[in-house]
């Protein structure tokens, strides 16, 4: 009886250490295939949800706010991820040089050293100094982001960490349950 413990419990550990090896392989291969050193990232706010508004409703509703960027109808639905995002999305990033960003690119940005990373759509890029600046918009909310990098208007491009370039939706509802965010 005592035996069949031990085994039993060598075994739960080596199931567990099996886990920790494999997410940390999984999490190695994912830095190196994206080159982020965080390519995950679980949506935690509505900023670029829907709500379930298929996009003609969404559009009806929201497009004026994106028109004042010279974005129409047809810019807008052709755009990667053009229906936006839900809490407990797993999003993917991958490494993006700032000249190859684009309008409708829904960039991850830092705001700062410990803050949390921004998930929000490009609505316009300037220049400055030789230097790129990224206006960009949550799809809910009703005005473009305030932020100013060294008094110019935008997201500078040092603080763009990736691009988002895939979706798991729903996998991250998980985490959220856990954090009591959800």
């Amino acid at each position: 009886m005592m035996a069949d413990l031990k085994k039993e419990t060598k075994e739960i550990i080596k199931g567990v250490l099996m886990a920790i090896i494999l997410y940390f392989v999984i999490q190695i291969s994912l830095v190196v295939a994206t080159g982020v050193e965080d390519p995950i990232s679980v949506v935690i706010s509505g900023s670029m949800d829907h709500h379930g508004y298929d996009f003609d409703d969404w559009w009806d509703s929201k497009g004026d706010e994106y028109v004042e960027y010279g974005i129409l109808e047809e810019d807008f639905s052709n755009y990667e991820y053009s229906n936006g995002f839900e809490k407990g999305d797993i999003l993917i990033i991958t490494s993006i040089e700032s000249e190859n960003i684009e309008v409708g690119d829904v960039i991850v940005f830092s705001r700062g050293e410990g803050t949390i990373p921004i998930v929000h759509r490009v609505v316009s890029i300037t220049q400055y100094n030789d230097d790129l600046y990224f206006i960009t918009k949550g799809d809910y909310n009703p005005i473009a982001d305030n932020f100013q990098s060294d008094g110019v208007p935008g997201v500078h491009e040092s603080s763009v960490l990736g691009v988002v370039s895939g979706i798991l939706p729903e996998v991250g509802k998980i985490t959220l349950f856990f954090r009591g965010a959800l």
